[in-house]
C-alpha cells in the first residue's frame, strides 16, 4: 500500500511536538499498517482496538494517543492512478481536527 499526505497535514505534523510526532508514528507501524495488510479496510480483520479507527463518511479517524495528548488523525484509503492501494492522510492534531 501506497501513501500520501496533504500540505495541511504535513504542517500539522510539523506543529506537534517532537514526542507526539513519534507517538503517531509508533501507532502506524505498530498497529495501523499491520491491519490494514490483514485487510481491516475491507472487513477481513478487525481494526486494532487500540487505535479505535471509525469512519466518518468516506474518511477514517484514528486515535494515536488517548491521554495526554488526545491524538487524531484523519485517513482515506483510495486507489492511485495503478490501481494499487493508496492512504491519504489529510489531517492529524488533536480532537480539534473535527471541526
Amino acid at each position: 500500500m501506497k501513501y500520501q499526505t496533504t500540505a495541511g497535514f504535513d504542517l500539522a505534523l510539523a506543529k506537534l511536538p517532537r514526542e507526539h510526532r513519534r507517538l503517531f508514528t509508533d501507532a502506524v507501524r505498530a498497529h495501523l499498517i499491520p491491519a490494514l495488510a490483514a485487510g481491516a479496510h475491507r472487513g477481513e480483520a478487525p481494526w486494532p482496538r487500540r487505535l479505535r479507527v471509525h469512519k466518518i463518511g468516506k474518511v477514517y479517524s484514528l486515535t494515536w494517543s488517548f491521554s495526554g495528548p488526545d491524538g487524531r488523525a484523519l485517513f482515506t484509503i483510495g486507489a492511485d492512478t495503478d490501481g494499487e492501494s493508496l492512504l491519504t492522510w489529510p489531517a492529524i492534531g488533536y480532537h480539534d481536527i473535527y471541526q
